[in-house]
């Protein structure tokens, strides 16, 4: 990544960091509530692929495979944090 693109997009990058900082920020609030914990990884997946078509509208180069790729990627990751939660 460019470093003129990080700064150009700095605040939605770090709107991503603080959305992500508040979703494990849940994770650990919620830590003994199965059910909120995997609300707050739903919710943070969804704002993860609304960010990321922010963010590319943004760039100018947003896409329906860019956003199907935010989904295929929010998907996987929650996928794999419930089943975790689920477990533990």
């Amino acid at each position: 990544m460019k470093a003129h693109h990080v700064i150009r997009h700095g605040l939605d990058f770090s709107l991503l960091c603080l959305i992500m900082i508040f979703g494990l920020g849940g994770l650990v609030y919620y830590r003994f509530d199965t059910a909120a914990q995997i609300a707050c990884v739903l919710l943070m997946s969804a704002l993860y692929v609304i960010w990321g078509a922010i963010h590319h509208f943004h760039d100018g180069n947003l896409t329906g495979k860019i956003v199907l790729e935010y989904v295929i990627i929010a998907t996987l990751v929650s996928f794999i944090l419930i089943v975790f939660l689920l477990r533990v």
